[in-house]
Protein backbone atom coordinates (compact mmCIF):
# COMPACT_ATOMS: atom_id res chain seq x y z
CA UNK A 1 0.00 0.00 0.00
CA UNK A 2 2.90 2.37 0.70
CA UNK A 3 3.99 2.46 -2.95
CA UNK A 4 0.44 3.07 -4.11
CA UNK A 5 0.06 5.93 -1.64
CA UNK A 6 3.16 7.58 -3.10
CA UNK A 7 1.93 6.90 -6.63
CA UNK A 8 -1.40 8.54 -5.78
CA UNK A 9 0.27 11.56 -4.19
CA UNK A 10 2.50 12.08 -7.23
CA UNK A 11 -0.42 11.62 -9.64
CA UNK A 12 -2.28 14.38 -7.78
CA UNK A 13 0.81 16.61 -7.75
CA UNK A 14 0.71 16.86 -3.97
CA UNK A 15 3.60 17.18 -1.56
CA UNK A 16 3.76 14.93 1.49
CA UNK A 17 2.74 17.91 3.62
CA UNK A 18 -0.30 18.62 1.43
CA UNK A 19 -1.46 15.01 1.54
CA UNK A 20 -0.93 14.98 5.29
CA UNK A 21 -3.02 18.13 5.60
CA UNK A 22 -5.90 16.45 3.77
CA UNK A 23 -6.08 13.66 6.34
CA UNK A 24 -4.73 15.49 9.38
CA UNK A 25 -1.29 13.95 9.81
CA UNK A 26 2.24 15.30 9.41
CA UNK A 27 4.40 15.12 6.32
CA UNK A 28 6.81 13.01 8.40
CA UNK A 29 4.02 10.48 8.96
CA UNK A 30 3.25 10.40 5.22
CA UNK A 31 6.96 9.90 4.51
CA UNK A 32 7.12 7.03 7.01
CA UNK A 33 4.08 5.38 5.44
CA UNK A 34 5.48 5.74 1.92
CA UNK A 35 8.76 4.15 3.08
CA UNK A 36 6.87 1.24 4.64
CA UNK A 37 7.88 2.12 8.20
CA UNK A 38 4.27 2.76 9.26
CA UNK A 39 0.87 1.64 8.06
CA UNK A 40 -2.13 3.75 7.21
CA UNK A 41 -4.70 3.62 9.97
CA UNK A 42 -8.25 2.66 9.09
CA UNK A 43 -9.27 6.28 9.70
CA UNK A 44 -6.60 7.69 7.38
CA UNK A 45 -7.33 5.11 4.70
CA UNK A 46 -11.01 6.06 4.80
CA UNK A 47 -10.24 9.78 4.69
CA UNK A 48 -7.95 9.41 1.67
CA UNK A 49 -10.58 7.42 -0.20
CA UNK A 50 -13.38 9.81 0.74
CA UNK A 51 -11.63 13.14 0.26
CA UNK A 52 -9.59 12.26 -2.83
CA UNK A 53 -12.18 9.93 -4.40
CA UNK A 54 -9.74 7.01 -4.41
CA UNK A 55 -10.82 3.44 -5.09
CA UNK A 56 -10.20 1.69 -1.77
CA UNK A 57 -9.55 -1.69 -3.41
CA UNK A 58 -6.82 -0.10 -5.52
CA UNK A 59 -5.17 1.64 -2.57
CA UNK A 60 -5.28 -1.44 -0.34
CA UNK A 61 -4.57 -4.20 -2.85
CA UNK A 62 -3.85 -2.68 -6.27
CA UNK A 63 -7.18 -3.93 -7.65
CA UNK A 64 -9.04 -1.85 -10.22
CA UNK A 65 -8.58 1.78 -11.12
CA UNK A 66 -6.88 4.39 -8.93
CA UNK A 67 -9.96 6.58 -8.65
CA UNK A 68 -13.45 5.52 -7.68
CA UNK A 69 -15.97 5.19 -10.50
CA UNK A 70 -18.79 5.87 -8.08
CA UNK A 71 -17.65 9.34 -7.06
CA UNK A 72 -16.12 11.50 -9.79
CA UNK A 73 -13.15 13.68 -8.94
CA UNK A 74 -13.97 17.26 -8.08
CA UNK A 75 -12.72 19.79 -10.62
CA UNK A 76 -9.64 20.92 -8.70
CA UNK A 77 -8.45 17.40 -7.88
CA UNK A 78 -9.02 16.40 -11.49
CA UNK A 79 -7.01 19.38 -12.67
CA UNK A 80 -4.16 18.53 -10.32
CA UNK A 81 -4.21 14.94 -11.54
CA UNK A 82 -3.71 16.15 -15.11
CA UNK A 83 -0.72 18.31 -14.24
CA UNK A 84 2.61 16.62 -14.80
CA UNK A 85 4.05 15.58 -11.45
CA UNK A 86 7.18 17.56 -12.28
CA UNK A 87 5.32 20.83 -12.87
CA UNK A 88 6.81 23.82 -11.14
CA UNK A 89 5.57 24.52 -7.63
CA UNK A 90 4.66 28.12 -8.50
CA UNK A 91 2.18 26.90 -11.12
CA UNK A 92 0.56 24.67 -8.55
CA UNK A 93 0.46 27.45 -5.96
CA UNK A 94 -1.14 29.78 -8.52
CA UNK A 95 -3.82 27.21 -9.34
CA UNK A 96 -4.59 26.71 -5.65
CA UNK A 97 -4.92 30.45 -5.10
CA UNK A 98 -7.02 30.90 -8.23
CA UNK A 99 -9.35 28.08 -7.20
CA UNK A 100 -10.05 29.79 -3.87
CA UNK A 101 -11.18 33.02 -5.55
CA UNK A 102 -14.82 33.96 -5.92
CA UNK A 103 -16.32 33.84 -9.44
CA UNK A 104 -15.99 37.60 -9.99
CA UNK A 105 -12.28 37.56 -9.13
CA UNK A 106 -11.73 34.51 -11.34
CA UNK A 107 -13.35 36.43 -14.21
CA UNK A 108 -10.93 39.34 -13.69
CA UNK A 109 -7.95 36.97 -13.82
CA UNK A 110 -9.33 35.23 -16.92
CA UNK A 111 -9.96 38.53 -18.72
CA UNK A 112 -6.45 39.74 -17.87
CA UNK A 113 -4.92 36.47 -19.02
CA UNK A 114 -6.77 36.44 -22.35
CA UNK A 115 -5.96 40.11 -22.90
CA UNK A 116 -2.25 39.44 -22.32
CA UNK A 117 -2.40 36.43 -24.63
CA UNK A 118 -4.07 38.43 -27.40
CA UNK A 119 -1.51 41.24 -27.06
CA UNK A 120 1.35 38.76 -27.08
CA UNK A 121 -0.06 37.06 -30.18
CA UNK A 122 -0.24 40.40 -32.05
CA UNK A 123 3.45 41.14 -31.35
CA UNK A 124 4.70 37.88 -32.86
Amino acid sequence: MNKRLKELRIKLGMSQAELGEVIGISNFAISSIERGERNLTERNLSLICEKLKVNRAWLENGIGEMFSDELPLDEFTSLLADIDANAKEKTREFLELYWKLDEKSKKVIEDLTFSMYENFGEKK
